[in-house]
């Protein structure tokens, strides 16, 4: 860092936790989280708009010259924390990856969508895996061609998150000259997102069909390279906070629960062995938030420790989710 290592948190950055604590706790408990899975949607629109009105979390770390808060790595950080602890559905980080990309390319296309991705009134998704889940360009990257008008999309991309309700799609495709980045509106003739199986239940996937879809250029050449390098880097950040908010809200169920459960006439939280076990997983989960916001905080600070950073984080919360299973069977 440039000054200190410290991972205290501000007033504000203590201020912003708490609140959006407190506001999920109260606006998605489980019965309502359950409901939102089950819509078409796959989450509440109306939750959404209140995250983006009341708290402006969809424009967190947007400039304020587009309607952004302004705010860095580190803030966004303990959002996707928070939201992983209360398994929110929406197209927060979706959005946010296409804003990134955005705020990177084309002046004109900037101005225009990263205002209306502020207010939370666009919805926007970046498709960037190959259906083998990697970012790189490959020989089934998306295809980019001249036209009279623009420029054409064609291919498939996979793993695409909200992509059955972002507005705007942020696409990195295959030139004659190279990489360059798109934006593709989703009513666009020729695009068609298809819902594909996945794990988690809280963010949906698609695969996303592009045939002879109308682009908008963002940037070319190294720039579409740094663009998309960035972007992978916030998508591994912010999963990797939002794991250590899910693993943490599991910490503290299993705590409730050892507190609760009775056996032989006394807690089973009252033993010695399950006290060890549950002391060691606490400052596994703690090392886990602390790395998250510690490779967050290289990126806000342009450490040149940052690929490392985000590397461990992700690692550290691979590591404590598994303890953490072994625990929870064990009580």
């Amino acid at each position: 860092m440039a000054e200190s290592d410290t991972l205290a948190l501000s007033e504000n950055q203590h201020a912003l936790q708490e609140t959006l604590r407190g506001f999920l706790a109260d606006q998605l408990p489980s019965a309502v989280l359950r409901a939102a899975l089950e819509s078409e949607a796959g989450y509440s629109p109306e939750l959404h708009a209140r995250l983006a009105g009341e708290l402006g979390l969809t424009g967190l770390t947007i400039p304020e010259e587009f309607g952004g808060l302004g705010m860095s790595q580190a803030e966004a950080s303990l959002v996707h924390t928070e939201l992983g602890r209360a398994l929110y559905p929406g197209p927060f980080l979706s959005s946010a990856l296409a804003g990134g990309v955005l705020l990177a390319g084309d002046r004109a296309a900037a101005e225009h969508w990263l205002p209306l991705l502020a207010d939370g009134s666009v919805t926007g998704t970046l498709a960037a895996a190959g259906e083998a889940g990697h970012w790189s360009p490959g020989p089934d990257s998306v295809r980019a061609e001249r036209a009279p008008g623009g420029w054409r999309l064609y291919g498939h991309r996979w793993y695409v998150m909200a992509g059955h309700v972002a507005d705007i799609v942020v696409v990195p495709a295959v030139t004659e000259s190279g990489l360059a980045m798109f934006l593709v509106e989703s009513r666009s003739l020729g695009y068609t997102p298809s819902g594909q199986l996945g794990l988690d239940l809280t963010r949906r996937v698609c695969v996303t069909a592009f045939d002879e879809v109308p682009a908008v250029l963002l940037g070319q050449g190294d720039d579409a390279v740094a663009a998309l390098d960035q972007a992978e880097r916030d998508f591994l950040l912010a999963t990797a906070a939002e794991a250590a908010g899910g693993i943490g809200w599991c910490l503290d169920a299993t705590i409730a629960y050892a507190k609760d459960r009775d056996q032989y006439g006394r807690p089973i939280g009252s033993f010695q062995a399950l006290k060890h076990r549950l002391v060691d997983m606490y400052l596994a989960v703690e090392r886990a938030t602390s790395l998250a916001y510690f490779a967050a905080l290289t990126i806000a600070e342009d450490d040149d420790r940052r690929e490392l950073a985000v590397a461990t984080a992700r690692l550290s919360n691979r590591s404590v989710g598994s303890t953490l299973a072994m625990v929870e069977n064990e009580a």
